[in-house]
């Protein structure tokens, strides 16, 4: 019994270190299997550092953010070399430059001092002149760093031509040198063309490798440390050189020139084809009669204007320039456009609102506001009506939306509302039938619908009569005027009286006898 629990124990023991085992096993495999696969990947895209940005992009997408780390460090290591290289070459552009000054000085003094050597025999002042030169072209001879230099200065400059001879080669050892440093500015340009190749596919790299969630904020302020090209004004040859080297090359001056002339060329057929687009929608929305007149302005203003914006900001990649930061500043600056702009974009509302529901149109007459004129213009801010006084008035969108609108001019036919008095001891059937000729004879009022002529009221100095004809809405004013004249007339000839307003004042004559209470 006691053996068969110490073999129960055992096995107990033995699957438990067992099962631990194998969970480190598992824990254990996964990473390093995932170590091996790190050592084992190797940057891929570096075997060309020509390679096409297309290319690059294609290679770049199926790559995991792992595999990208290793593809940023390996395109760092080369942009690091390419603008080491760069660096190395102007420090010895600069070298050259202090070397050549240094020789051009030791020729000029050299020259100056020869002269002084004739007359130090006489004069103390040039013999102390002379002197401070011997000892000027000694220090300039050191700063060349040049032994050939120096023993020329300890041979040469003890006579007039000795140190004559020492100035014309101090200026041929100086044009040697210009003629060098030419050549190696030259060199700097097309390195310099290396080094921004590499930056370029660099910062595709980088881009790629943030995009699958990594963070490059440091490499990207390295980019942009290397990024341009260091001219030094103050040494007018090596930066006229520079910028002549920069314009004359392909991936300088002539690349941003083609770029420029590319841009320009988009630029100019996009208006082309916002003009064209314009045309295009402007006959397509003539053919549709719904449509009012400010809608279809708006809409061809808008096509052609949503070309423009767009063809302008696609327009931007062609010199180089990334549209996704000026998209984010776009939408950021409409968020700060719209808070401090509620008012404007509160008439711009309204103003689509008029567009969609169309209560008046371009030539209508309308009452808003206190306002009665015709429509002369519309944007999606306010409306421009001019009176018939010919006054321009301009009314915000906001404030014709939020009040009443009356079109006058809105139906095809309109009623004129007339009112005619007559005396109560006239004949109000001789007056009807007066009103009623004038109404039927004039070519302007319609049949249908047939003009009411009717007894309306009993006032106080008149019976008045309504005259309701019907004309056409162009027509109100004219039939309006005539007929008002007319009637008049004809009231006059035929013996029936217009009254006006009159009082009766009755005076009764109190007798003096009579007291009043």
């Amino acid at each position: 019994m006691t053996k068969f629990i110490y073999l129960e124990s055992f096995h107990k023991l033995f699957f438990t270190l067992f099962s631990i085992v194998i969970l480190l096993l598992n824990l254990n495999v996964p990473n390093a299997l995932a170590t091996n696969n790190e050592k084992a990947y190797q940057a891929i895209t570096t075997k060309d550092a020509n390679i096409d940005l297309v290319e690059l992009e294609f290679a770049l997408t199926p790559l995991t953010k792992d595999e990208l780390t290793v593809e940023v460090h390996a395109w760092l290591a080369i942009l690091k070399a390419k603008a080491t290289i760069v660096s190395e070459a102007e420090i010895h552009v600069s070298q050259k430059q202090r070397r050549i000054l240094a020789a051009r000085e030791i020729s000029d003094i050299s020259a100056d001092s020869a002269e002084l050597m004739k007359t130090s025999n006489t004069d103390k002042t040039a013999a102390a002149e002379l002197i401070e030169d011997i000892a000027e072209i000694k220090k300039l001879t050191q700063d060349l760093e040049h032994r050939s230099a120096e023993k020329a200065v300890n041979t040469m400059a003890k006579t007039p031509e000795s140190l004559n001879e020492l100035s014309q080669k101090a200026e041929q050892y100086s044009d040697k040198l210009q003629e060098r440093r030419e050549r190696l500015i030259n060199n700097l340009t097309q390195l310099r063309e290396e080094k921004n190749d590499a930056l370029e596919r660099f910062q595709l790299v980088l881009n790629n490798w943030e995009s699958k969630g990594a963070d490059g904020t440091e490499l990207h302020l390295y980019a942009n440390a290397l990024s341009g090209t260091n001219v030094d004004l103050t040494d007018s040859d090596a930066a006229w050189l520079t910028i002549k080297g920069w314009l004359l090359s392909q991936d300088g001056g002539l690349r941003w020139l083609a770029n420029i002339i590319k841009f320009t060329l988009a630029l100019l057929f996009i208006y082309i084809l916002s003009r064209t687009a314009g045309k295009i929608t402007d006959a397509a929305l003539n053919r549709n009669s719904n449509l009012s007149t400010l809608l279809k302005l708006f809409i061809k203003v808008s096509v052609r204007r949503v070309i423009i914006i767009i063809g302008f900001i696609v327009s931007l990649t062609l010199i180089e320039i990334n549209v996704a930061p000026v998209l984010a500043l776009i939408g950021a600056a409409g968020l700060v456009v719209g808070l401090a702009l509620q008012g404007t974009l509160s008439n711009f509302a309204s103003g689509m609102l008029i567009l969609i529901y169309r209560p008046f149109d371009v030539g209508d007459i309308i009452k808003i506001d206190g306002v009665t004129g015709t429509v002369h213009s519309m944007t999606l801010l306010s409306t421009s009506i001019k009176t018939f006084d010919n006054q321009h008035l301009v009314v915000p969108n906001n404030n014709i939306w939020g009040t009443t609108i009356v079109n006058v001019t809105g139906s095809m036919t309109r009623r004129v509302d007339l009112v005619f008095g007559i005396g109560y001891g006239d004949d109000m059937a001789k007056a009807e039938k007066i009103m009623l000729e004038v109404v039927s004879k004039h070519e302007l009022v319609l049949e249908n619908p047939a003009p009411v002529i009717k007894v309306n009221e009993l006032a106080d100095s008149s019976v008045n009569f309504v005259c309701r004809p019907w004309v056409k809405t162009e027509n109100y004013l004219d039939v309006y005027w005539d007929i008002t004249r007319q009637v008049k007339e004809e009231f006059d000839k035929q013996g029936v009286s217009i009254p006006f307003p009159q009082r009766d004042v009755h005076v009764h004559h109190v007798p003096e006898n009579i007291k009043q209470p």
